[in-house]
């Protein structure tokens, strides 16, 4: 595959542009999957992908392809783009070069992109599962990738970055009752292939004989799953720039005061080392850096690309990322709550693995209702009693205002480190 001419391309840009920014993406991947126990697919796929965005009177223009040999036909078609798109008043322009700090890329030379490392790690979820022979595997999968992706403009950005990841997945049944489990890394070190299908079968297994549930309100547990796919969600769209503009967020207009319990504090951390981010520039080359988002329970910052930050009359805080098309959204790298640290299991509580419906949340408004999944009473850190249906309801913006217990332990996912975390008061309907 011959390599563009990126300083090129960004010459033949500006002759019908004011600016011009070209996004490059190079990946190869593979993904295993199974069903019962076994192999039923085998994806492979690698290329290259070309975005490029120009600025013309403050009207932004976007076009891409993966026919590298076409990139003057892509940039023209960004031209004719932005022609038709509107202005965005107040464009402060694509970010300018800047000293990088110091950090590596999320990138694992042992991330090989090959059938046998993966059917290896499929083997391995496969023996974990095994420790629960009561439970049947329904379907299993592991995705290997590996790539680069460059981001240059017509003011001296010249960045690339490095990326590996494996992520690995299964769920199980026995009787009626289903366990999933799933986890996500850019290093091959931190993947435990055993414990994810020791895990699956293990939910699956315990869930069984479920009592019913008083209606009443509870001390309930959220799982590591649960705080990132509906508590930090919400809260992320809440921050979102975007959705602030738009006044789309319960958090508009409200800088500066006090919008959660002053014992929670929420910052983003690109760099955690924690993390599987670990970004030094977003997707724009904009350098990234902490940013307090609630301190000591006092709202402040909003997370911005150059687009809504331009909008909004402020600076980009260095949190584009891509879309499949090229086009840019906003979200965190790495966020991070903190707020007082306790043993969350040792009091009686109910415990919430999973819920169903996350999406279905209010992002305006903060109110949910769902469906609780491998749900158990629990107490002095042992499950005691699964519960077999239930539904919680609630606010989780009240919730973060009320307070919140959080555990010292932690699991990452894309976008988070997360804590279990303790809610007393919550309603829980039979």
């Amino acid at each position: 595959m011959s390599e563009p001419d990126i300083d090129r391309i960004l010459a033949y840009g500006e002759k019908f542009a004011d600016e011009a920014e070209v996004f490059m993406l190079d990946y190869t991947d593979i993904s295993l999957e199974q069903r019962e126990m076994a192999v039923s697919s085998v994806f492979e796929h690698a290329g290259r992908s070309l975005f490029l965005r120009v600025v013309k009177d403050k009207h932004i223009g976007i076009s891409g392809t993966s026919d590298i040999a076409r990139w003057k036909d892509c940039v023209d078609a960004a031209v004719s783009s932005a022609v038709l798109s509107e202005q965005v008043p107040g464009w402060a322009g694509f970010p300018e070069k800047t000293a990088l700090p110091k950090g590596s890329d999320p990138f694992d030379p042992a991330v090989t992109v090959s059938p046998d490392l993966a059917a290896e790690y499929l083997e391995r979820m496969n023996a974990g599962a095994a420790k629960h022979p009561e439970a049947r595997i329904v379907t299993g999968g592991v995705s290997l990738s590996n790539g680069s992706a460059t981001i240059a403009n017509s003011n001296g950005v010249y960045y690339t970055r490095k990326m590996s990841g494996i992520s690995l997945g299964m769920d199980a049944i026995c009787d009626s009752s289903t366990g999933y489990d799933y986890d996500s890394s850019p290093f091959l070190d931190r993947i435990n292939p055993e414990k994810i299908g020791e895990d699956t079968a293990y939910w699956a297994k315990s869930s069984r004989n479920g009592v019913d549930v008083e209606t009443k309100k509870y001390a309930v547990v959220f799982s590591e799953h649960v705080v990132d796919s509906l508590i930090l969600d919400l809260f992320t769209e809440a921050v979102n720039g975007k959705n602030v503009l738009s006044k789309k967020s319960v958090f508009a207009g409200r800088l500066g005061e006090e919008v959660v319990h002053p014992s929670v504090s929420i910052t983003d951390v690109p760099m955690d080392p924690a993390g599987s981010a670990w970004k030094r520039f977003d997707s724009e080359g904009t350098v990234t850096s902490d940013l307090a988002v609630v301190q000591n329970g006092v709202l402040s910052a909003f997370l911005y690309d150059a687009k809504t930050a331009s909008q909004a009359k402020t600076v980009s805080t260095g949190h584009a990322h891509r879309a499949g098309n090229g086009a840019t959204f906003i979200h965190p790298h790495c966020l991070r709550i903190d707020a007082p640290v306790s043993d969350v299991m040792e009091k009686p509580c109910l415990y919430v693995r999973e819920v169903i419906g996350a999406h279905t949340a209010n992002s305006l408004t903060g109110e949910f209702s769902v469906e609780v999944a491998n749900a158990f009473f629990a107490e002095s850190g042992r499950f005691i009693q699964p519960v077999k249906k239930a539904m919680i309801s609630g606010n989780i913006f009240d919730i973060l205002k009320n307070g919140v217990l959080i555990s010292a332990e932690t699991k990452t996912f894309d976008g988070a480190v997360v804590p279990k975390m303790r809610i007393e008061d919550m309603q829980v309907i039979g």
